[in-house]
């Protein structure tokens, strides 16, 4: 293989874990979403308040915990580049 041939498998390579780093930001940014909206429901809505109230409690805790944890790991996208991605709302 050429360098010429070797630099668009490089750059190939690249784009695709560009890509697949992007779209693995993304599903973490839904699912950030999502948790976000199960704690808004089971700390004011209605509803959440007719269920059992131990269950969700630990549904709460469950949720806020894994809300730190996508958080944290939403971070580490920032801190391997030092820029934020266009995903999150970069320039």
């Amino acid at each position: 293989m050429d360098s010429v041939s070797r630099a668009f498998v490089d750059e190939d390579s690249e784009v695709r874990l560009n890509r697949e780093r992007l779209e693995r930001e993304r599903k973490l940014r839904d699912w950030l979403a999502i948790q976000e909206k199960k704690q808004v429901f089971l700390e004011s809505d209605p509803k959440a308040e007719d269920m059992d109230q131990d269950l969700r409690e630990r549904w709460l805790r469950e949720t806020r915990e894994d809300i730190e944890r996508t958080r944290k790991l939403l971070e580490e996208f920032t801190l391997e580049d030092g820029e934020p991605s266009v995903a999150r709302g970069g320039v």
